[in-house]
């Protein structure tokens, strides 16, 4: 067994666990818009059929209960995580990370606003948590990736939670050897394929990473420990699940620039606009493009091609969804409700919505080709282009090719656009009046004396 003293996860524990972190205005920015999109994602989502199911099964106690923030659900600590990131997850509307693959806040927020109720957190001991979550994210995501996602995981599910744990680790204090312990044992908790995209068990991986998370670190704290190098070497995480991986550890990690250089500046997140799977927001985008340039109805075009990666492709398995839940993971359903309408929110993903017989009409016009891009790393991945094609039932052929996706660090929302986001998601949970209040909230968070005020706070908006 190795030293517990060295080695490849000590070297992020000790980083992870530092105390004397002095954050950009960059990175501080990124943290509170992630914050505030991941809430907007939370309330929307508390109300939904895999939440409420989520909640019903969550442990409650009078005495040790915290809220699901977003919502004025309780349960207790580990299963309000559980709840907080099923709601964060459950309409496909939350950002991804993709140094990582992961759906990063979904999992890293929800965990950490648990563990800041509790020990009466401050804003900024919050953002240092989730800086260090979101890079120990990036780092293993390089370290598996792509062959992990390619295999078939889903990367929030196994990365997300990882990053995590170390992320409630260090928010607990726990110094090196808890971060290095928590991280070990989420190792042995990851686990979730991506044959469960489209179904209620999607979000739920979410939940169950978040949990995982706090819970890892929870059993650090109480003196639980694992093997101190479970990244790297013989059986391994990169030995199981990253099997293909070439390069060494040390060249993967990238050890040397720990800290120097921060994923959330060079990469950021994608704040999505539209609610369904991150595959099709550059074909999203280049209709909506398209549409604008040229007038186009959807009763003139002949078909609609778009190019995109394999990676990509993969994910949009349902060319004929047959309820919300595929049609988020559906070219032909999102691409066909943006040729029709120009749009795609919330509303449009209902079953009954989904059955329109004109939408469902648009499906045969529409095909993905696998593109040649290399995707060789994962990282590479928003800068691959995506073509999208349309030909005119008059012989006219309009495309156009996006690389920044809007909602990227090269492309980002405005502050109109991601109140607008926040907007759409307080009325989608029926407190649309609140919005104002809920999002002034969410962007204090980085400046609050004590976390659980904020807490408190937005459950009485809600009430309100």
């Amino acid at each position: 067994m190795s030293n517990p003293g060295s080695g490849f996860t000590r070297d992020l524990a000790d980083w992870a666990s530092r105390r004397d972190f002095q954050w950009s205005s960059t990175a501080h920015s990124g943290v509170r818009d992630a914050f505030v999109d991941v809430l907007a994602c939370m309330i929307a989502g508390s109300a939904e059929p895999v939440t409420r199911t989520a909640y019903e099964i969550a442990e409650r106690s009078d005495g040790d209960s915290v809220y699901v923030v977003g919502s004025g659900l309780q349960a207790s600590p580990t299963w309000a995580a559980f709840v907080g990131g099923t709601a964060a997850h459950a309409l496909d509307f939350d950002d991804n990370f993709l140094p990582a693959l992961s759906h990063a806040t979904a999992v890293l927020a929800p965990a950490l606003f648990v563990l800041a109720q509790q020990i009466h957190a401050p804003g900024e001991r919050i953002v240092d948590a989730y800086i260090v979550g979101l890079e120990l994210q990036a780092r293993i995501g390089r370290l598996l990736n792509p062959w992990h996602y390619e295999a078939g995981w889903h990367a929030t599910a196994t990365i997300a939670s990882v990053g995590s744990a170390g992320a409630c680790a260090s928010l607990l204090g726990l110094g090196p050897g808890g971060v290095q312990a928590a991280i070990s044992i989420a190792c042995s908790m990851a686990s979730g394929s991506k044959k469960q995209f489209g179904s209620m068990m999607k979000p739920i991986h979410a939940g169950l990473a978040a949990r995982n998370a706090v819970l890892a670190a929870r059993m650090a704290q109480a003196g639980i420990s694992g093997d101190p190098e479970p990244l790297c070497g013989p059986w391994g995480l990169a030995d199981l699940y990253g099997g293909g991986w070439e390069r060494t550890p040390s060249e993967a990690l990238c050890l040397d620039d720990l800290g120097a250089t921060l994923a959330i500046e060079t990469h950021g997140l994608l704040a999505k606009r539209f609610p369904c799977c991150g595959a099709a927001h550059k074909t999203l985008d280049g209709i909506e493009a398209l549409r604008a340039q040229y007038g186009i109805a959807a009763k003139a075009v002949a078909r609609l091609e778009t190019v995109l990666p394999d990676l990509a492709r993969r994910n949009l398995r349902f060319d004929q969804p047959q309820d919300e839940m595929e049609a988020r993971f559906s070219l032909t359903y999102c691409a066909a409700r943006m040729l029709e309408t120009g749009r795609l929110v919330l509303s449009d993903l209902t079953p009954a919505r989904v059955a329109e017989p004109e939408i469902r009409a648009l499906f045969g016009k529409i095909s993905m080709v696998t593109s040649d891009s290399d995707v060789s790393s994962a990282p590479n991945l928003e800068t691959v282009p995506v073509l999208t094609r349309i030909l005119m039932a008059d012989g006219n052929i309009h495309e156009i090719s996006i690389i920044d996706v809007k909602g990227s660090n090269a492309n980002p929302l405005s502050e109109a656009e991601r109140f607008d986001k926040f907007a759409e998601c307080c009325r989608w949970a029926s407190s649309g009046a609140a919005a104002p209040g809920l999002y002034d909230a969410a962007s204090s968070i980085p400046d609050a004396a004590d976390f659980s005020h904020i807490a408190q706070t937005m459950v009485d908006q809600h009430a309100a």
